[in-house]
């Protein structure tokens, strides 16, 4: 088992991205688990309040809720997308955790998992089908 070391081996910068992320992730996942949104009406989503149209990510605040209270088909059904994004999430959470806590070998095995540009632009790709999907269907 690998010793935790808290003296400051990544640069400032470094840290700080790490600090911004880990608080940022921890709150989204917090919100995710302590709230139940509603369908009572209420448009979080900026683009869909001022267009009427859903965005890629619409969808997404419910879905990700869904997923921390255990509701993987509802999440699915608010946003396909979401389980992918959800673990995303996850993993750069856990790298931030690792990089604060100076646990080089956690860092360096969530770097692996890391996926290449075309899979991100093959993602996006996708993302941006499901949306034109989503509007031409009406859903």
């Amino acid at each position: 088992m690998q010793a935790i070391n808290f003296s400051s081996d990544y640069g400032s910068a470094t840290r700080r991205r790490a600090w911004i992320t880990l608080l940022g992730l921890s709150a989204m996942f917090a919100t995710s688990l302590l709230w139940r949104p509603s369908d009572n009406g209420i448009i979080l989503c900026p683009f869909r309040a001022l267009s009427g149209y859903p965005c890629p990510g619409c969808g997404m605040t419910r879905a990700f809720s869904a997923i921390a209270h255990g509701e993987l088909l509802n999440a699915v059904i608010y946003n396909p997308l979401s389980p992918v994004l959800f673990v995303a999430a996850l993993l750069v959470w856990a790298s931030a955790a690792a990089t604060l806590l100076n646990m080089h070998n956690v860092r360096e095995a969530l770097a692996r998992l890391r996926p290449s540009t075309l899979a991100c632009h093959l993602f996006m790709g996708v993302m941006l089908i499901w949306w034109v999907v989503r509007l031409a269907g009406g859903f």
